[in-house]
C-alpha cells in the first residue's frame, strides 16, 4: 500500500505489555516511529503526515492514528481542555501553519460572530469577513503579533497571536486570543469614574475634617500648609505678637481667625484694621481714639479707638506695611506699655489686646531701606508665619474649589459640580491672585453657567478672558488696559500730547485700583506731593476718594 493511500485512512492498534494488536494496515516503519514518540510520553503527537492520539483502556493503549487531511484538532484534545478553553471571556482559535483554522472555542465564535472551523485564514480574509488576519501575520513572522482587529460584525477587537514551533524550529500551530474591547473600555470608563468619585470623597472629607478640627473655613490639605497650622495651633494658646507673611489673597485672615478661635481670647471679638485702606490722616484716630474737640469735626463727647474696643480679644492689622512711620511709633508704644493715648488726650490707657500684623511686603527690606522701624519690625516678628502661595501648594486647590462649591450653594441656592477635565486645569493654573482670585473664579463659572456641570471648556474660556496680571515683589497689579494702550496707542496729536495722554491713563487706571493717593503714589514710585500735581493737572480730582 502506497503512503499515498495510508493518508487517506484512518488507523487503530492497541498496545499492551509490549505486544502490538494491529487492527488495520500500517507501515512498519511508521509504526515503530509512533511507539518510539509514545514511549518519550506524548499522548497526542504528530508523525508523517499523521495525527496520533493515545487513550489508555483496561485492554492496552489505544492509537488512533489519523491523516493530516482527515484532522480536526477537537479530535484529540481531551473533553476537559476543551470546557477549559469554553469557559473563559477571551475568544481562543489555534490554525495551522498553512493557515486552516483547526479550533475555535465557543466565545470566540460568539465575538466574531461567524464559525470559522475547517476554514483558511487567507480565504476568510478575500470573503471580506475580517480586515486582518493575525494567524497570517505570526506565520509570516513567527513571532508574537497583536493587533487591532474588525470583523463583518463591525466591532473591533484587541487579537494577540503567538507561535508554536515543533523541535526542528518550524511553526506547527498558531494560537490566537481575542478579546473585545468594548467590555475593556466599558471596565476602564467606570474604574475611572470610581477614581474621581473616590478622589471628590476624599477632598470633601478633607475639607470636613479641617472645618471640625481648626474651628475655620481655612482648608490645609498639603503639607505646607498643614505644617502652617501646626505652628499656628501651638502658638494660638499664647499672647506673642505674631506676623504673618505672604503674597496677596493667600488667606492671612483666615489664619488670623484660626489664631483667635484657638486661643483664650475667643470668647471676645476680633477686629480687623487696614492699614492701607484708611487714609493716613484718619488712620491714628480710628486706631488711638481722640478727645472731645481734639480737632475740627471730632465728634462731641470723644470716640474710643479701635484698639479700647477690642480690650481683652485680638487686633488684626492688615497690611501693617503701610502704615506710616509717626503712627509706627504709636504702635511700638502699645506693644511695649500695653496702653493708648487718644489724640488731645495725655492720659494713657491701658488696654489688653493680641496683635497680629500681616502683610505681603518685604519688611526687613523696608528696614534697611528706612521705611519701616527696626524696633517695630522686632517687636511685631516674635512669632513669625508665612504662608506659602497656592501655586506652591496645588493639594489644595481641589478640597479648596469644594469648599467654595458648598459656600456658593448655601449663599445663592445654586448646585454646580466641576468635571475631572475641568478640575485639572484649575488644579494646574498657577493663581497668581492665590485663593482670592480661585474663589472669585469658582464663583464667577458657577453663577454664569447655564448647566449644572461645568466643563472645561467653560473653565479655560474663563482663565483666557481673565486681565493680564503683572506680579513684583510687593503686590500684582492690574493693567491689562494700560498694556492695551502700549501696544496699539489709540491718542492722537503731537508726542508731547501723546505722552501727556498716556500719563493720564496711567494714574487713572492706578486711582481706580488704589483709591488712596499714598497707596496709588507707591504703586506709580513716585511721591504724594507729585501725584495730587499731576491729578490737579489732569483734572481727575473727583476720582479721589479719601474714605474707605
Amino acid at each position: 500500500m502506497s503512503i499515498t493511500e495510508l493518508h487517506k485512512e484512518e488507523h487503530f492498534f492497541i498496545v499492551k505489555n509490549d505486544e502490538v494488536m494491529i487492527k488495520s494496515d500500517i507501515q512498519i516503519e511508521l509504526l515503530g516511529k509512533i511507539i518510539k514518540k509514545y514511549s518519550e510520553g506524548i499522548e497526542t503527537f504528530e508523525v508523517e503526515g499523521y495525527f496520533v492520539h493515545v487513550l489508555e483502556t483496561s485492554q492496552g493503549s489505544l492509537f488512533h492514528v489519523k491523516p493530516f487531511m482527515q484532522y480536526s484538532y477537537t479530535d484529540f484534545m481531551n473533553p476537559l481542555s476543551i470546557k477549559v478553553l469554553n469557559s473563559i471571556s477571551d475568544g481562543v482559535t489555534v490554525c495551522d501553519s498553512d493557515g486552516k483554522i483547526l479550533f475555535q472555542n465557543d466565545i470566540d465564535i460568539e465575538i466574531v460572530g461567524i464559525d470559522l472551523m475547517g476554514r483558511y485564514a487567507q480565504d476568510v480574509i478575500a470573503e471580506g469577513l475580517m480586515s486582518d488576519s493575525i494567524s497570517m501575520k505570526v506565520i509570516e513572522s513567527k513571532e508574537k503579533v497583536t493587533i487591532l482587529q474588525t470583523f463583518i460584525n463591525g466591532k473591533c477587537f484587541l487579537v494577540s497571536g503567538k507561535p508554536i514551533l515543533n523541535e526542528e524550529g518550524e511553526l506547527q500551530y498558531v494560537v490566537a486570543i481575542t478579546r473585545d474591547m468594548t467590555q475593556l473600555k466599558l471596565l476602564e470608563k467606570e474604574v475611572k469614574k470610581l477614581e474621581v468619585q473616590n478622589e471628590n470623597f476624599k477632598n470633601k472629607l478633607h475639607a470636613l475634617h479641617n472645618k471640625e478640627t481648626t474651628k475655620s473655613s481655612l482648608i490645609a490639605v498639603s503639607s505646607a500648609m498643614m505644617q502652617v497650622v501646626k505652628r499656628v495651633m501651638r502658638v494660638a494658646e499664647v499672647d506673642s505678637t505674631v506676623l504673618i507673611g505672604g503674597e496677596s489673597g493667600v488667606g492671612k485672615e483666615e489664619i488670623t481667625k484660626l489664631i483667635h478661635a484657638n486661643s483664650r481670647r475667643n470668647d471676645k471679638q476680633i477686629l480687623t484694621i487696614n492699614c492701607s485702606a484708611i487714609p493716613e490722616n484718619l488712620l491714628e484716630s480710628e486706631l488711638f481714639g481722640y478727645e472731645a474737640g481734639a480737632f475740627t469735626g471730632a465728634v462731641r463727647g470723644g470716640k474710643a479707638g479701635l484698639f479700647e474696643i477690642a480690650s481683652g480679644g485680638t487686633v488684626f492689622l492688615d497690611e501693617i506695611g503701610e502704615m506710616p512711620l509717626l503712627l509706627q511709633a504709636k504702635l511700638l508704644r502699645v506693644l511695649q506699655e500695653s496702653e493708648v493715648q487718644r489724640l488731645g488726650s495725655g492720659k494713657p490707657i491701658p488696654i489688653d489686646v493680641r496683635i497680629i500684623a500681616a502683610t505681603n511686603r518685604n519688611l526687613a527690606e523696608m528696614v534697611r531701606q528706612g521705611h519701616f522701624r527696626e524696633d517695630l519690625y522686632y517687636r511685631l516678628n516674635i512669632i513669625p508665619i508665612e504662608i506659602p502661595p497656592l501655586r506652591y501648594r496645588r493639594q489644595d486647590i481641589i478640597p479648596l474649589i469644594y469648599h467654595f462649591l458648598a459656600s456658593i450653594e448655601e449663599k445663592y441656592g445654586i448646585h454646580r459640580t466641576i468635571e475631572s477635565s475641568a478640575m485639572k486645569i484649575l488644579e494646574s493654573y498657577d493663581w497668581p491672585g492665590n485663593v482670592r482670585q480661585l474663589k472669585n473664579m469658582v464663583e464667577r463659572i458657577c453663577l454664569l453657567a447655564t448647566q449644572p456641570e461645568i466643563t472645561a471648556y467653560i473653565v479655560q474660556q474663563e482663565l483666557d478672558s481673565n486681565p493680564i496680571i503683572i506680579r513684583d515683589l510687593e503686590d500684582p497689579v492690574e493693567i491689562q488696559s494700560i498694556q492695551e494702550q502700549v501696544v496699539s496707542p489709540k491718542f492722537s496729536g503731537t508726542l508731547k500730547e501723546q505722552v501727556a495722554a498716556f500719563e493720564k491713563q496711567i494714574i487713572k487706571e492706578a486711582l481706580s485700583k488704589y483709591p488712596s493717593i499714598r497707596q496709588a503714589a507707591k504703586t506709580l514710585g513716585c511721591d504724594q506731593s507729585t501725584l495730587v500735581r499731576k491729578i490737579q493737572k489732569f483734572q481727575l480730582t473727583k476720582q479721589i476718594s479719601y474714605e474707605d
